[in-house]
């Protein structure tokens, strides 16, 4: 048996070899996450599109926009919204914007059934019809994932999923997963699940202050180089209520029903 050397083959054959213990060349430059340090280790250096990026966390409905808000800012695009997907909380509007997107740029689809939740992820990823979608799929199961991925390669934008973490050890399809835990001071602690490239090991410290605080805390609470990121508390955006149906990723295959927008007002904030 001979050994194959790279440096043989033609330049076309080699310019696509990936070696185990190098980071995968991306099909598209990554958006930047924000974070140099969290760049530096992601294939593309930044989120990756046409793909699933699964994240971890305890509790759902803190980190998530703090993790992703910058890069959704930099994905903002007139003709094109940034879905969010069955967040546990309505997405704070006035919290997103001073990350730079506006709340019509926003749109928010509630629907209290998982299977719908899946059938609705599925048709905007093959409909490449957003510049980001955010889905929180806590009963999510890996052929489901496997499938969503499939879709996702057609998807020119973001497409994160949130799930708790104890899913980690529950097989997944998506390329890039991670874990994040809150962490003083005000940062998010991530670590590398999966990615494709070397294993990834130890921490990353990633400082993330709510631009909402950052001027109202003391000096001594303020980290050098804090990143702008939005917060999320109860303020609805532009909402889609689904129709019940049967989803073709769960049981029975989906309808040709379509949609129905609903815009909503704003809920009073409780103190």
């Amino acid at each position: 048996m001979h050994k194959l050397d790279a440096l043989s083959l033609p330049p076309t054959v080699t310019a696509q070899l990936w070696r185990g213990d190098h980071l995968v060349r991306a099909p598209m430059a990554g958006i930047p996450t924000g974070w140099d340090a969290l760049d530096a280790e992601l294939p593309g250096k930044g989120w990756p599109s046409q793909c699933l990026t699964e994240v971890l966390q305890p509790q759902a409905g803190t980190l998530e926009w703090r993790l992703t808000g910058m890069a959704l800012r930099q994905q903002c695009q007139p003709h094109k919204p940034v879905i969010a997907l069955g967040p546990p909380l309505p997405p704070h509007a006035s919290g997103l914007a001073q990350c730079g997107l506006a709340p019509a740029q926003l749109v928010w689809i509630h629907s209290s059934r998982p299977q719908d939740q899946l059938w609705a992820l599925e048709q905007l990823l093959k409909a490449n019809a957003a510049a980001a979608v955010l889905a929180w799929l806590p009963q999510v199961q890996p052929e489901q994932i496997r499938r969503l991925q499939i879709s996702a390669q057609q998807f020119e934008g973001l497409a994160f999923i949130f799930r708790p973490e104890s899913s980690r050890h529950q097989a997944s399809a998506a390329p890039l997963r991670l874990l994040v835990r809150s962490s003083q001071p005000w940062s998010l602690q991530l670590e590398l699940l999966k990615r494709r490239g070397p294993a990834h090991s130890g921490l990353l410290e990633l400082p993330a202050i709510p631009p909402s605080l950052q001027a109202v805390l003391p000096a001594r609470l303020l980290p050098g180089n804090v990143p702008l990121s939005p917060i999320a508390v109860p303020i609805p955006a532009t909402a889609i209520h689904l129709p019940d149906h049967d989803s073709d990723l769960g049981r029975a295959a989906a309808p040709s029903t379509p949609l129905r927008h609903q815009r909503t007002r704003p809920a009073s904030v409780q103190h």
